[in-house]
Protein backbone atom coordinates (compact mmCIF):
# COMPACT_ATOMS: atom_id res chain seq x y z
CA UNK A 1 0.00 0.00 0.00
CA UNK A 2 2.80 2.14 0.94
CA UNK A 3 4.63 1.71 -2.60
CA UNK A 4 1.09 2.44 -4.19
CA UNK A 5 0.72 5.82 -2.52
CA UNK A 6 4.67 6.70 -3.62
CA UNK A 7 3.77 5.63 -6.95
CA UNK A 8 0.51 7.86 -7.29
CA UNK A 9 2.27 10.68 -5.83
CA UNK A 10 5.44 10.46 -8.08
CA UNK A 11 2.70 10.40 -11.31
CA UNK A 12 1.31 13.86 -9.32
CA UNK A 13 4.88 14.73 -9.16
CA UNK A 14 6.11 14.43 -13.02
CA UNK A 15 3.06 15.22 -14.71
CA UNK A 16 1.29 19.05 -15.82
CA UNK A 17 -0.20 19.48 -12.69
CA UNK A 18 2.35 22.36 -11.34
CA UNK A 19 4.35 21.19 -8.92
CA UNK A 20 6.10 24.71 -7.67
CA UNK A 21 8.28 24.38 -4.22
CA UNK A 22 8.06 27.05 -1.40
CA UNK A 23 10.90 29.17 -3.15
CA UNK A 24 9.11 29.95 -6.56
CA UNK A 25 5.71 30.63 -4.46
CA UNK A 26 4.61 31.79 -0.96
CA UNK A 27 4.52 29.05 0.79
CA UNK A 28 1.26 29.66 2.67
CA UNK A 29 -0.67 29.39 -0.72
CA UNK A 30 1.78 25.96 -1.72
CA UNK A 31 -1.10 23.61 -1.25
CA UNK A 32 0.92 21.17 -2.85
CA UNK A 33 4.04 21.30 -0.59
CA UNK A 34 1.42 20.79 2.14
CA UNK A 35 0.19 17.64 0.87
CA UNK A 36 3.53 16.16 0.51
CA UNK A 37 4.45 17.14 4.14
CA UNK A 38 1.29 15.42 5.35
CA UNK A 39 1.89 12.58 2.64
CA UNK A 40 5.82 12.45 4.16
CA UNK A 41 4.34 12.44 7.79
CA UNK A 42 2.01 9.62 7.66
CA UNK A 43 4.83 7.60 5.89
CA UNK A 44 7.01 8.10 9.24
CA UNK A 45 3.96 7.41 11.09
CA UNK A 46 3.86 3.86 9.21
CA UNK A 47 7.46 3.38 9.60
CA UNK A 48 7.52 4.06 13.55
CA UNK A 49 4.63 1.53 14.00
CA UNK A 50 6.43 -1.43 11.48
CA UNK A 51 9.07 -1.31 14.25
CA UNK A 52 6.67 -3.07 17.11
CA UNK A 53 9.78 -4.39 19.55
CA UNK A 54 13.65 -4.58 19.40
CA UNK A 55 16.44 -4.96 21.79
CA UNK A 56 19.54 -3.82 21.13
CA UNK A 57 22.86 -2.46 23.12
CA UNK A 58 24.69 0.70 21.99
CA UNK A 59 28.50 1.46 22.37
CA UNK A 60 29.58 5.07 21.37
CA UNK A 61 31.20 9.31 22.57
CA UNK A 62 29.75 12.03 24.37
CA UNK A 63 31.82 15.29 24.19
CA UNK A 64 30.55 18.40 26.16
CA UNK A 65 32.62 21.76 25.93
CA UNK A 66 30.60 24.33 28.38
CA UNK A 67 31.81 28.28 27.36
CA UNK A 68 33.86 29.88 29.54
CA UNK A 69 33.64 26.90 31.81
CA UNK A 70 36.20 24.46 31.26
CA UNK A 71 36.29 22.34 34.27
CA UNK A 72 32.86 21.50 33.39
CA UNK A 73 33.78 20.25 30.54
CA UNK A 74 32.72 15.94 29.96
CA UNK A 75 34.05 13.26 27.42
CA UNK A 76 34.16 9.66 27.33
CA UNK A 77 32.91 6.68 25.95
CA UNK A 78 29.04 6.04 26.61
CA UNK A 79 26.65 2.40 26.46
CA UNK A 80 23.71 0.69 27.38
CA UNK A 81 20.94 -1.21 26.33
CA UNK A 82 17.33 -0.22 24.89
CA UNK A 83 14.26 -2.40 24.84
CA UNK A 84 10.22 -1.92 23.40
CA UNK A 85 7.70 -3.37 23.22
CA UNK A 86 4.27 -2.07 22.49
CA UNK A 87 4.26 0.14 25.65
CA UNK A 88 7.12 -2.04 27.32
CA UNK A 89 10.41 0.09 27.54
CA UNK A 90 13.15 -0.49 28.66
CA UNK A 91 16.40 2.15 28.46
CA UNK A 92 19.90 2.05 30.17
CA UNK A 93 22.90 4.75 29.82
CA UNK A 94 26.61 4.81 30.88
CA UNK A 95 28.57 7.91 30.10
CA UNK A 96 30.73 10.76 31.57
CA UNK A 97 28.67 12.76 34.24
CA UNK A 98 28.55 14.02 37.55
CA UNK A 99 28.41 11.82 40.60
CA UNK A 100 28.43 12.51 44.30
CA UNK A 101 31.73 12.53 45.74
CA UNK A 102 32.06 9.96 48.69
CA UNK A 103 35.14 11.69 50.27
CA UNK A 104 32.98 14.98 50.87
CA UNK A 105 29.59 14.17 52.66
CA UNK A 106 28.59 16.38 55.35
CA UNK A 107 25.93 15.15 58.36
CA UNK A 108 24.56 18.65 59.63
CA UNK A 109 23.04 16.65 62.58
CA UNK A 110 26.75 15.12 63.22
CA UNK A 111 24.96 11.70 63.37
CA UNK A 112 26.01 9.60 60.34
CA UNK A 113 23.32 6.90 61.07
CA UNK A 114 20.44 9.54 60.59
CA UNK A 115 18.92 12.89 59.34
CA UNK A 116 20.08 14.52 55.87
CA UNK A 117 23.34 15.31 54.16
CA UNK A 118 24.55 17.71 51.81
CA UNK A 119 27.75 15.94 49.52
CA UNK A 120 29.40 17.53 47.07
CA UNK A 121 29.77 16.47 43.38
CA UNK A 122 32.61 15.16 41.30
CA UNK A 123 32.86 14.51 36.83
CA UNK A 124 33.01 10.25 37.28
CA UNK A 125 31.05 8.10 35.59
CA UNK A 126 26.80 7.91 35.42
CA UNK A 127 24.77 4.94 35.19
CA UNK A 128 21.15 5.16 34.64
CA UNK A 129 18.80 2.34 34.19
CA UNK A 130 15.12 2.37 33.57
CA UNK A 131 12.15 0.04 32.91
CA UNK A 132 8.27 0.59 32.77
CA UNK A 133 6.37 -2.71 31.99
CA UNK A 134 3.15 -0.78 31.84
CA UNK A 135 2.01 -1.44 35.32
CA UNK A 136 5.13 -0.53 37.21
CA UNK A 137 8.32 1.81 36.63
CA UNK A 138 11.69 1.71 37.94
CA UNK A 139 14.55 3.87 37.91
CA UNK A 140 18.46 3.42 39.56
CA UNK A 141 21.02 5.94 38.99
CA UNK A 142 24.49 4.40 39.99
CA UNK A 143 24.37 7.65 42.84
CA UNK A 144 21.23 6.24 44.76
CA UNK A 145 21.42 3.66 47.33
CA UNK A 146 18.03 2.33 46.48
CA UNK A 147 16.05 0.49 42.94
CA UNK A 148 12.53 3.08 43.16
CA UNK A 149 9.68 1.36 41.59
CA UNK A 150 6.48 2.57 41.25
CA UNK A 151 2.90 2.85 39.06
CA UNK A 152 3.93 3.69 35.39
CA UNK A 153 0.28 6.08 35.92
CA UNK A 154 2.07 7.98 38.35
CA UNK A 155 5.53 8.94 37.13
CA UNK A 156 5.80 12.65 36.70
CA UNK A 157 8.82 13.11 34.05
CA UNK A 158 10.75 10.84 32.19
CA UNK A 159 13.52 13.52 31.46
CA UNK A 160 15.09 11.75 34.64
CA UNK A 161 16.09 8.67 32.49
CA UNK A 162 17.47 10.66 29.53
CA UNK A 163 14.78 7.90 27.53
CA UNK A 164 14.73 8.10 23.95
CA UNK A 165 12.83 6.04 21.64
CA UNK A 166 14.67 4.62 19.08
CA UNK A 167 12.26 3.43 16.42
CA UNK A 168 13.14 6.87 15.30
CA UNK A 169 15.80 8.60 17.18
CA UNK A 170 16.20 12.06 14.76
CA UNK A 171 13.19 13.72 15.68
CA UNK A 172 14.32 14.39 19.43
CA UNK A 173 15.83 16.87 19.70
CA UNK A 174 16.74 19.23 22.43
CA UNK A 175 14.11 20.56 23.84
CA UNK A 176 11.92 17.18 23.16
CA UNK A 177 14.65 15.15 25.27
CA UNK A 178 14.64 17.88 28.20
CA UNK A 179 10.44 18.02 27.86
CA UNK A 180 10.80 14.12 28.30
CA UNK A 181 7.93 14.08 25.04
CA UNK A 182 7.42 10.13 23.75
CA UNK A 183 6.97 9.36 20.12
CA UNK A 184 4.19 10.21 20.22
CA UNK A 185 3.69 13.28 20.98
CA UNK A 186 6.18 14.13 19.00
CA UNK A 187 4.54 13.17 15.91
CA UNK A 188 1.04 14.84 16.67
CA UNK A 189 3.05 18.13 17.12
CA UNK A 190 4.68 17.10 13.33
CA UNK A 191 0.84 16.11 12.76
CA UNK A 192 -0.48 19.99 13.61
CA UNK A 193 2.62 22.00 12.54
CA UNK A 194 5.17 23.39 14.32
CA UNK A 195 3.50 26.73 15.92
CA UNK A 196 2.99 29.65 14.04
CA UNK A 197 5.30 28.29 11.54
CA UNK A 198 5.17 27.73 7.74
CA UNK A 199 5.57 24.08 5.94
CA UNK A 200 7.32 23.68 2.28
CA UNK A 201 9.32 21.13 1.04
CA UNK A 202 12.45 20.55 -1.20
CA UNK A 203 13.36 17.54 -3.18
CA UNK A 204 17.01 16.50 -2.28
CA UNK A 205 17.79 14.14 -4.76
CA UNK A 206 15.42 11.08 -6.44
CA UNK A 207 14.61 9.28 -2.44
CA UNK A 208 15.61 12.37 -0.12
CA UNK A 209 12.74 15.09 0.20
CA UNK A 210 13.40 17.46 2.82
CA UNK A 211 10.23 18.70 5.20
CA UNK A 212 10.60 22.41 6.02
CA UNK A 213 9.14 24.64 8.90
CA UNK A 214 9.76 28.31 8.83
CA UNK A 215 8.98 30.29 11.65
CA UNK A 216 9.54 34.40 11.53
CA UNK A 217 9.41 36.11 14.52
CA UNK A 218 9.44 39.63 13.59
CA UNK A 219 9.58 41.75 17.08
CA UNK A 220 12.47 40.08 17.50
CA UNK A 221 14.10 40.24 13.59
CA UNK A 222 14.57 36.58 13.71
CA UNK A 223 13.80 33.50 11.41
CA UNK A 224 13.74 29.59 12.40
CA UNK A 225 13.57 26.70 10.14
CA UNK A 226 13.41 23.10 11.37
CA UNK A 227 14.39 20.81 8.21
CA UNK A 228 13.59 17.10 8.00
CA UNK A 229 15.07 14.84 5.36
CA UNK A 230 13.07 12.04 5.02
CA UNK A 231 14.49 8.91 2.92
CA UNK A 232 10.91 8.01 1.05
CA UNK A 233 12.74 4.50 -0.45
CA UNK A 234 13.86 3.76 2.80
CA UNK A 235 10.50 2.70 4.38
CA UNK A 236 10.38 6.75 4.95
CA UNK A 237 12.98 6.54 7.60
CA UNK A 238 13.87 10.38 8.74
CA UNK A 239 17.93 10.76 8.15
CA UNK A 240 18.93 14.02 9.66
CA UNK A 241 17.08 16.83 11.57
CA UNK A 242 18.51 20.38 11.30
CA UNK A 243 17.13 23.85 13.36
CA UNK A 244 19.15 26.65 12.08
CA UNK A 245 18.30 30.55 12.26
CA UNK A 246 19.23 34.19 11.10
CA UNK A 247 18.13 37.53 10.51
CA UNK A 248 15.16 38.14 9.28
CA UNK A 249 17.13 40.46 6.20
CA UNK A 250 19.71 37.71 5.53
CA UNK A 251 17.34 35.03 4.77
CA UNK A 252 18.38 34.45 1.21
CA UNK A 253 22.05 34.30 1.92
CA UNK A 254 22.63 30.79 2.82
CA UNK A 255 25.98 31.73 4.65
CA UNK A 256 23.89 33.86 7.09
CA UNK A 257 22.24 30.56 8.81
CA UNK A 258 23.48 29.35 12.38
CA UNK A 259 22.67 25.92 13.21
CA UNK A 260 21.47 25.15 16.35
CA UNK A 261 20.91 21.16 16.47
CA UNK A 262 21.35 18.75 14.05
CA UNK A 263 20.09 15.11 14.69
CA UNK A 264 21.29 12.49 11.93
CA UNK A 265 20.98 8.48 11.45
CA UNK A 266 22.20 5.67 9.07
CA UNK A 267 19.41 2.79 8.99
CA UNK A 268 19.46 -0.81 7.84
CA UNK A 269 16.89 -2.89 6.86
CA UNK A 270 16.21 -5.94 9.12
CA UNK A 271 13.54 -8.48 8.70
CA UNK A 272 11.91 -6.40 5.96
CA UNK A 273 12.09 -3.61 8.96
CA UNK A 274 14.56 -0.33 8.71
CA UNK A 275 16.38 0.21 12.11
CA UNK A 276 18.87 3.06 13.07
CA UNK A 277 22.55 1.54 12.96
CA UNK A 278 24.19 4.68 13.84
CA UNK A 279 22.94 8.33 15.94
CA UNK A 280 24.85 11.26 16.04
CA UNK A 281 23.36 14.14 18.15
CA UNK A 282 24.80 17.64 17.74
CA UNK A 283 24.23 20.81 19.60
CA UNK A 284 25.93 23.78 18.31
CA UNK A 285 27.52 26.77 20.90
CA UNK A 286 26.08 30.05 19.83
CA UNK A 287 23.39 33.13 20.28
CA UNK A 288 21.14 30.50 22.04
CA UNK A 289 23.16 27.85 23.46
CA UNK A 290 26.42 27.66 25.79
CA UNK A 291 27.34 24.67 24.79
CA UNK A 292 29.38 22.24 21.99
CA UNK A 293 27.62 18.75 22.58
CA UNK A 294 28.33 15.78 20.07
CA UNK A 295 26.86 12.40 21.14
CA UNK A 296 27.35 9.33 18.55
CA UNK A 297 25.69 5.80 19.07
CA UNK A 298 26.12 2.34 17.16
CA UNK A 299 23.85 0.12 17.38
CA UNK A 300 23.71 -3.55 17.84
CA UNK A 301 19.97 -5.23 17.39
CA UNK A 302 19.68 -8.58 18.98
CA UNK A 303 16.23 -8.61 18.48
CA UNK A 304 13.81 -7.04 15.90
CA UNK A 305 10.05 -7.69 15.79
CA UNK A 306 9.90 -10.91 17.78
CA UNK A 307 8.91 -11.00 21.11
CA UNK A 308 11.13 -10.40 24.57
CA UNK A 309 11.53 -11.82 27.66
CA UNK A 310 9.12 -9.89 30.46
CA UNK A 311 11.89 -9.66 32.85
CA UNK A 312 14.20 -7.13 30.72
CA UNK A 313 10.87 -4.87 31.11
CA UNK A 314 11.37 -4.91 35.15
CA UNK A 315 13.98 -3.83 38.00
CA UNK A 316 14.84 -7.86 37.84
CA UNK A 317 17.33 -7.42 35.20
CA UNK A 318 18.93 -4.17 36.31
CA UNK A 319 22.92 -5.23 36.59
CA UNK A 320 23.18 -3.06 40.27
CA UNK A 321 25.75 -3.92 43.09
CA UNK A 322 24.98 -6.44 45.73
CA UNK A 323 23.98 -3.70 48.68
CA UNK A 324 21.73 -1.76 46.20
CA UNK A 325 18.43 -1.64 48.27
CA UNK A 326 15.04 -1.85 46.23
CA UNK A 327 11.83 -0.31 47.27
CA UNK A 328 8.40 -0.09 45.90
CA UNK A 329 5.47 2.33 46.04
CA UNK A 330 3.34 1.63 43.90
CA UNK A 331 0.45 0.48 46.25
CA UNK A 332 0.74 3.74 47.98
CA UNK A 333 2.56 2.11 50.75
CA UNK A 334 6.85 1.91 51.20
CA UNK A 335 7.34 -1.52 50.75
CA UNK A 336 10.93 -3.00 51.00
CA UNK A 337 11.73 -5.86 48.97
CA UNK A 338 15.11 -5.57 49.60
CA UNK A 339 16.36 -3.04 52.14
CA UNK A 340 19.35 -0.64 53.42
CA UNK A 341 22.29 -2.45 53.98
CA UNK A 342 23.04 -1.26 58.03
CA UNK A 343 24.91 2.31 59.10
CA UNK A 344 28.86 2.12 58.70
CA UNK A 345 29.16 1.98 62.34
CA UNK A 346 31.98 3.57 63.61
CA UNK A 347 34.56 1.36 64.86
CA UNK A 348 34.96 0.97 68.83
CA UNK A 349 38.09 2.58 70.79
CA UNK A 350 40.94 -0.36 70.83
CA UNK A 351 41.11 -2.35 74.09
CA UNK A 352 44.53 -2.27 76.45
CA UNK A 353 44.90 -5.99 76.96
CA UNK A 354 46.04 -7.42 80.20
CA UNK A 355 49.77 -8.54 78.83
CA UNK A 356 50.21 -5.04 77.61
CA UNK A 357 48.94 -3.61 81.02
CA UNK A 358 51.65 -5.64 82.93
CA UNK A 359 54.27 -4.94 80.63
CA UNK A 360 53.33 -1.28 81.24
CA UNK A 361 54.05 -1.74 85.11
CA UNK A 362 57.10 -3.45 84.60
CA UNK A 363 58.56 -1.30 82.58
CA UNK A 364 57.56 1.81 85.18
CA UNK A 365 58.86 -0.75 88.27
CA UNK A 366 62.19 -0.67 86.33
CA UNK A 367 62.77 2.88 85.70
CA UNK A 368 61.78 3.33 89.23
CA UNK A 369 64.93 1.24 90.39
CA UNK A 370 66.78 2.48 88.32
CA UNK A 371 65.99 5.87 89.68
CA UNK A 372 66.80 4.89 93.21
CA UNK A 373 70.01 3.49 92.25
CA UNK A 374 71.15 6.69 91.22
CA UNK A 375 70.45 8.39 94.24
CA UNK A 376 71.78 6.21 96.38
CA UNK A 377 75.25 6.80 94.69
CA UNK A 378 74.64 10.15 94.69
CA UNK A 379 74.27 10.10 97.93
CA UNK A 380 77.48 8.06 98.54
CA UNK A 381 79.87 10.13 96.74
CA UNK A 382 78.46 12.80 98.22
CA UNK A 383 79.47 11.40 101.85
CA UNK A 384 82.85 10.21 101.12
CA UNK A 385 83.59 14.05 99.68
Amino acid sequence: MRYLLLNLLMIVFFSGVPTSFAQNVPPEQDDVAADRVKFCLSGIREHCQSLKSGLATYQGSLNMEIRRQPEKNLSGPVSGTLAFEDMKVRFDVTRPGWTVDSDNIEHPSGDKTMGTATAKMKKGTLTKMFSDDGSKIAIWQSFQPLISIAKASSFPDRRVTEYIDYRCPPLFDVLSVDRGYSLDQILNQFDTGFPLSVASVEKESETIWKLIWTYTNTEYDEVTRWILSVDIQQGFSPTKFLCESTRLQNVKDDSSWIPEWENTTTWKEVSDVWVPVHVERKRFMGPYSGTNEVFTADLKWQSVNKPIADDVFTYADFDVPDHIAIQDTSSGEAVWIKPLPPPNIPPPEPQVSSNSSTKTILIGLNLLIVLLIGVWFLRKRMSHS
